[in-house]
């Protein structure tokens, strides 16, 4: 019964993913409604959670940094929230990690840009709403300044990461008060 980072772009409306309606999002939430998956899907999350340990591996390599695993966090602010980060650096810096088949669209077209330079390293507008949203609620729930998004695409074995700086401003004014506004409607 807890809003996870992971669901809140869901939950605001930014998932291009999602096709549930606010009931059935806070019934599978609750656990009242089981989340049905293809087999394709269930494969794609498989992988991702196979990968995961050796993407944290390298990005610590690369970083030369150590990377922490962490366990699920509940926010002391507002225990309806929660969130769940793929690894901590230290007290200011949280990782999330994405493990697809294949590099996502946007960051390819960034990537392509950047390397022409004709791209900012703080540009955020390659990063689907939806995980922008996750890695600002894992960054606030766990008291964090920044968060490392980083994507390894599993099939053409790349690297992309990126330093994020949480903004706490879009949080307080967007995502918080419309996933507020989402659990009072639907969860309470």
């Amino acid at each position: 019964g807890r809003i996870t980072a992971s669901r809140i772009g869901e939950i605001v409306g930014h998932s291009p993913f999602s096709d549930k309606s606010p009931e059935e999002l806070s019934m599978c939430i609750r656990g009242e409604l089981k989340e049905e998956f293809s087999p394709e899907a269930r494969k794609r999350m498989d992988l991702g959670n196979e990968y995961e340990p050796k993407v944290r591996n390298m990005l610590s390599k690369k970083l030369g940094v150590e990377i922490s695993e962490t366990g699920f966090a509940i926010w002391k602010k507002d225990p309806r929230f929660g969130a769940s980060l793929d690894g901590i650096i230290n007290d200011d810096v949280g990782i999330e990690i994405k493990c697809p088949a294949k590099m996502y669209g946007p960051i390819k077209g960034y990537l392509e840009r950047k390397e022409k330079g004709l791209a900012k390293d703080d540009e955020i507008g390659h990063i689907w709403k939806s995980q922008y949203d996750q890695i600002i609620g894992n960054g606030v729930i766990t008291g964090r300044k920044w968060m490392i998004f980083c994507v390894y695409s599993i099939e053409e074995k790349k690297v992309f990461y990126q330093k994020v700086k949480v903004d706490y401003d879009y949080w307080n004014t967007f995502l918080y008060p419309k996933a507020c506004e989402f659990y009072d409607k639907y969860m309470a």
